[in-house]
């Protein structure tokens, strides 16, 4: 089992940290460079009165230059040169989770759900938030399980809806899922189908 620090860590939250943005390439002959915002509003990066390299790491102060496709160019005091800027390629900047508002009822933080346990209704242990994704219909929170399901394997999409995910307990470190019921909507038409031929077979 895992108490969920592993994928806590690879989706970029360190404890009360969280990965905002990641520094790309060098652009120009000034040292500024790429940035890619993780922010709902990408935009929003620069509001952070207190941005760091890593969890709890050097300060940084980032000075927008321009808007991209994909981010900003962004300048950064000390980093004057391209051969400074290649040297912070891939660099993470993160924030402290205080900074953040606090959520409405029924809203959540991804920071917060990422490496919550998994627990069915009778309170048993099942598996591990791992992510939270949309795919275009509905959000959705991937789950590793600690026992794989037949047919469906050990990793999991749950739709993010009341009934199948009635409680997020944050203090707790909990989201309790229906999943009997969420096994139960992955039973296809087909696969119904051929089990009442099946039965009928039988009683032949």
């Amino acid at each position: 089992m895992t108490d969920g620090q592993n994928e806590r860590r690879q989706a970029g939250v360190e404890g009360n940290w969280v990965c905002v943005a990641t520094l790309g390439a060098p652009h120009g002959v000034k040292g500024d460079m790429r940035l890619k915002s993780f922010t709902e509003v990408p935009a929003a990066i620069f509001k952070f009165s207190d941005l760091r390299f890593g969890a709890d790491g050097a300060a940084v102060t980032l000075v927008k230059k321009s808007k991209t496709k994909d981010g900003f160019i962004v300048h950064i005091d000390g980093i004057d040169t391209p051969e400074d800027a290649s040297n912070m390629k891939t660099k993470q900047i993160y924030v402290c989770r205080d900074n953040f508002r606090d959520a409405a009822q029924d809203e959540f933080y991804l920071a917060d759900l990422i490496g919550l346990r998994a627990h069915d209704l009778s309170g048993t242990e099942i598996g591990v938030v791992t992510s939270f994704d949309n795919f275009g219909s509905e959000d959705l929170l991937e789950l590793v399980l600690h026992e794989s399901v037949k047919g469906l394997g050990r990793h999991i999409f749950v739709p993010f809806r009341k009934s199948l995910v009635p409680t997020i307990d944050l203090d707790a470190g909990i989201a309790v899922i229906d999943f009997a019921e969420w096994q139960a909507t992955q039973t296809s038409e087909r696969d119904t189908n051929d089990a009442d031929i099946s039965i009928q077979d039988i009683e032949n």
